[in-house]
């Protein structure tokens, strides 16, 4: 807030920004995949990556930062689901819980990671280094996911381009108006955020619907209950770990009066458990199942949630850490076991739908 001189609701735009990107180009996952060779997607993934974390370094000003953050979000947009997808379509059923709960610690542990780098960087030398030490490690890994990407047979698709508008339109007017419920149900901005969301998606799904045209999400795979189910798990879980990332280092700041670095590793040891827990937890799906893992992650999940409004008002750093372990343990047995139980559920054809489905979420 200090660096650009603005003020917090200003600020979150930095993350807002790029999730929002990050969304919109998900949505476009399923035409991607079937367009385009696998290849050249990681490819174009790391060079938007690169670019927009090289724009990110060098800004100084809020609206400069933004343009790399979403250019970011579009770079993080394209290989997400890439990664979900190759893993579902190549990987035995009875390892594809080990595969994907290896892949989702990242996708799990980087909003929780993040603020602890992020203070770590502040503290030890300013903010320009969470960028200036990201940009090899991210050079490095595209280049060796290019190199040993395999290739799919791509067949160029056509682009529902008024159904993605309206998916387009729905998700900024909803980011908009969740954005500005500090200023009440009275404002324009959320009452008509909120009305242009839901006009958008009731035309979205009236011309999914309609048969012998391309659609940019085939949506039949949402007659599925257990797909749904999952959906909805993996969405929750989501909505809940990242509200918490944003939530947690200000209150300690703001509320707590601790330094960047403090409130920054309020996060560590509970995203430190996710990351170990998640291959371990797909591991266990794929030999025991889904009903136990499920029962008791929602119970700690639940469980530490609740601690943390019953103690509100009586919040110490201590505290903070061990409601956040119990939350992330529960999430660790749920979060990417809803994915591959609710993908499994469909037919090969529809995977990259699916997919798209969970990730644009």
């Amino acid at each position: 807030m200090k660096v650009f001189n603005q003020s917090l609701n200003n600020v979150q735009w930095i993350t807002t920004a790029y999730l929002l990107a990050v969304t919109l180009t998900i949505v476009l996952a399923a035409y991607l995949q079937r367009s385009f060779k696998f290849k050249n997607l990681i490819i174009a993934a790391g060079t938007a990556s690169v670019i927009g974390g090289v724009i990110c370094m060098l800004s100084n000003t809020l609206p400069v930062m933004l343009l790399g953050r979403v250019i970011q979000g579009i770079g993080t947009g394209i290989a997400m689901p890439l990664l979900f997808s190759i893993i579902m379509l190549e990987v035995p059923r009875a390892k594809q819980g080990s595969f994907v709960g290896t892949a989702g610690v990242i996708v799990a542990l980087a909003p929780s990671l993040g603020p602890t780098y992020g203070g770590i960087c502040l503290a030890a030398l300013n903010w320009r280094f969470n960028f200036i030490f990201t940009l090899p490690i991210t050079i490095v890994f595209f280049i060796i996911a290019a190199r040993f990407m395999s290739d799919n047979k791509a067949h160029r698709d056509h682009l529902n381009f008024s159904e993605y508008l309206l998916i387009v339109l729905a998700l900024v007017a909803l980011t908009l108006a969740v954005n500005n419920l500090s200023s009440g149900f009275a404002s324009p901005l959320v009452w008509g955020g909120l009305l242009v969301t839901v006009i958008s998606f009731v035309i979205f799904f009236k011309l999914a619907k309609q048969e012998g045209k391309a659609h940019i999400i085939n949506i039949s795979v949402l007659k599925n209950t257990s797909f749904n189910l999952g959906l909805l798990i993996y969405t929750f879980l989501q909505f809940i770990q990242i509200s918490l990332t944003f939530v947690i280092p200000n209150l300690a700041q703001l509320g707590l009066k601790t330094s960047a670095l403090t409130s920054g590793m309020l996060l560590l040891l509970g995203s430190l458990l996710s990351a170990f827990f998640g291959p371990v937890m797909g591991g266990l799906l794929d030999s025991q199942g889904f009903k136990k893992l499920f029962l008791i992650g929602s119970f700690l999940a639940m469980a530490g949630i609740l601690l943390y409004i019953i103690f509100a008002q009586k919040l110490s750093i201590a505290l903070i850490v061990i409601f956040h372990v119990m939350f992330m343990t529960g999430f660790s047995m749920m979060y990417n076991n809803s994915m591959t139980i609710g993908l499994q559920q469909l037919e090969v054809m529809h995977i990259a739908d699916g997919n798209a489905l969970f990730n644009m979420l």
